[in-house]
């Protein structure tokens, strides 16, 4: 049987969380979502660097040491499943994320103190074997919503399925066999897998740091190629890279068990803006209507400008419903969202017209069909989604 250090893995484990630290650290985006992704990696190692604690305390203070560090390390691996939602545009509130990660790590430090050790070590595997099911299950529902799997994405969910199965076990061998005595170490874990939960917490910090690092840096070298294509005063894609880009999305989805929806989106009033509030404020909201709706859209869809106050969405979709239901939230949430202009927050509400693709029609019929139905919602009063009939 393969002999490994517990505690030598943990000091692995933190050592390589304050490199993983410093590898994200060295990512620049201006996007909201993956910068708050970001900052929850950046505190999910600072938590897991608390096993380098365990390694360089004395002797004596050891075991109290890596009770304080495995609550740090749960903290941290709570934090790391808010980050892949955050990553993955799933969007967890701050204050629930917060307490999450609170109680995970409260859990552990209260049971070292105030339980018994079958308690405390059960905790451990009760606590470690949920997160790490939330992360594999956010991971795989991202993998079987996606149009294109990609190698770093599978990458991740590869990762996360692995500490999840670890866990998994370890949690059926800790409630299977209760009582002590337990080791130093706290991993109660079969023989057979113990050197591999180790080794699984050593790898940890520093396999998903570079895997998230692959996976920021594949989605910024697409928005830095989608830039060169783009409106100079949103940002969001001008005309002919909607049709370079849509062209070639339209191309890869033939052969994807997916269809593509083609959102026309046409700002209500835009000129009683102009008019109310001068066209400085008028291009702020233009530019604040392109980042709201970016941050709500995934990283598949394509985002255009295509002609003054008009924009275009096209997103691979599963179904028509989901079109329907991607368009009825931007919306909403446009119409609950007043744009922070120059002049002070400005209230706008949008019509949204839905189409879809055809395998044997072409990205300037479904734009058409897209732009009667966003006719139609503006004749109907503005404010609405009208979308085209499956057969349309």
């Amino acid at each position: 049987m393969l002999v490994i250090d517990v505690f030598t893995c943990y000091g692995v484990a933190g050592a390589g969380s304050l490199v993983g630290m410093g590898l994200i650290s060295q990512i620049r985006t201006d996007q909201n979502r993956v910068r708050g992704a970001l900052d929850l990696y950046r505190w999910a190692f600072c938590c897991l660097s608390a096993l380098l604690w365990v390694v360089l305390s004395p002797d004596d203070w050891r075991p109290l040491v890596t009770q304080v560090a495995v609550g740090f390390a749960a903290a941290g691996v709570t934090l790391l499943a808010w980050a892949f939602r955050q990553l993955n545009g799933r969007r967890t509130p701050p204050r629930l994320g917060w307490a999450l990660t609170a109680v995970a790590a409260v859990v552990l430090w209260g049971m070292a103190a105030f339980g018994s050790d079958t308690a405390y070590v059960q905790a451990i595997a009760w606590v470690f074997a949920v997160v790490s099911l939330a992360m594999a299950v956010d991971q795989g529902w991202l993998i079987l919503r996606s149009p294109r799997i990609q190698r770093s994405e599978l990458s991740l969910l590869i990762v996360a399925a692995v500490f999840a199965l670890i866990w998994a076990i370890t949690l059926a061998h800790v409630m299977s066999e209760a009582g002590g005595p337990y080791p130093a170490h706290w991993l109660h874990a079969p023989d057979w897998l113990l050197p591999i939960t180790a080794l699984g917490f050593a790898i940890l910090p520093l396999s998903v740091a570079a895997v998230v690092f692959a996976i920021i840096n594949q989605r910024l070298n697409q928005q830095l190629r989608n830039r060169a294509l783009s409106d100079d005063l949103t940002g969001a894609l001008s005309r002919r890279g909607l049709r370079e880009l849509g062209e070639r999305m339209l191309s890869m989805q033939a052969h994807q068990p997916t269809s593509v929806a083609v959102l026309m989106m046409d700002v209500d009033h835009f000129k009683a803006v102009n008019d109310g509030h001068g066209h400085q404020v008028g291009d702020d909201v233009l530019r604040q209507i392109t980042q709201l709706t970016r941050e709500r859209l995934r990283d598949d869809a394509l985002l255009a400008r295509y002609g003054g106050e008009e924009f275009t969405v096209l997103l691979p979709v599963r179904s028509h419903l989901e079109a329907s239901a991607v368009a009825e939230r931007l919306r909403q949430m446009l119409a609950l969202t007043p744009c922070e202009t120059r002049g002070g927050p400005v209230s706008i509400t949008v019509s949204i017209g839905v189409a879809f693709h055809r395998t044997d029609g072409t990205l300037e019929d479904a734009l058409a069909r897209a732009d009667a139905c966003l006719y139609e919602a503006k004749q109907a009063g503005r404010n609405r989604v009208v979308t085209a009939r499956p057969e349309a």
